[in-house]
């Protein structure tokens, strides 16, 4: 496929067996390395090909970006099947950051195998490109669902503090009105100030109330908290 300049190459070889430390940073073993290679060459030492282009990670990222948007999307279309495609796609962008793609490289080691004559600590987005490569890598050498897997086992698990706070940018309100407006049933909000709250700090209860039954009950410091949080128990409840 290419061949890098032995100065390049050497970089790439620090560790004792450059598939075996892919396997580790994978999770399996990898069918074609060259490909990891390229997804390690940053721009700044290209290689040029014979037809005069310049061969580093660029087309990789290119690839890997697009198969991880899908990885991700396929993961919250799943995990939050009544949600609306604008909160996915709001909950999609919290998850695919340069921030979390830099946290992986270094989590995996990857940023310590990238091959480039620009400082990375200056340059933090190299890494975190590299990461995207590295998962077109992936497709290109075993598929799909290896990539998939790969984003699952790995990516995802230095997203956990998103995960924990998922509910946080989840619109459960917005849930319900998709989930009764799909199904034709009629939904309404019951919301009052309990009683013995005060006027400083109010305590409002809200009763949802779908097909003239009260499906969730949700308590909160402003109207709006307790709404989100009885539209949240109506749609566990169904």
């Amino acid at each position: 496929m290419f061949s890098l300049r032995k100065k390049e190459k050497s970089a790439l070889t620090t560790t004792n067996n450059f598939q075996k430390e892919l396997k580790l940073i994978l999770g399996f073993s990898p069918k074609n390395i060259e490909y990891y290679k390229l997804a390690l060459q940053h721009r700044s030492v290209a290689v040029v090909s014979l037809s005069g282009n310049a061969i580093n990670n660029e087309r990789l990222e290119f690839l890997g970006d697009a198969v991880l948007g899908m990885c991700i999307a396929d993961y919250l279309y799943l995990k939050y099947p009544y949600t609306s495609e604008g909160e996915l796609t709001k909950m999609r962008s919290k998850f695919v950051n340069g921030s979390n793609l830099e946290k992986l490289s270094k989590y995996l080691g990857i940023s310590e195998l990238i091959v480039s004559r620009a400082n990375l600590r200056k340059s933090v987005h190299i890494s975190g490109d590299a990461v995207e490569a590295f998962i077109g890598a992936i497709y290109l050498d075993r598929g799909f669902k290896k990539a998939q897997k790969f984003v699952e086992e790995r990516f995802l698990k230095i997203c956990e503090n998103l995960e924990a706070n998922a509910e946080t940018y989840y619109n459960f309100k917005s849930a319900v009105i998709e989930f009764c407006q799909r199904n034709k049933r009629e939904y309404s909000y019951d919301t009052i100030v309990h009683h013995n709250s005060s006027n400083h700090k109010p305590l409002f209860i809200c009763n949802l109330i779908v097909d003239n039954e009260i499906h969730g009950v949700g308590f909160g410091r402003s109207k709006k908290d307790a709404e989100q949080n009885a539209a949240r128990e109506t749609l566990y409840s169904f």
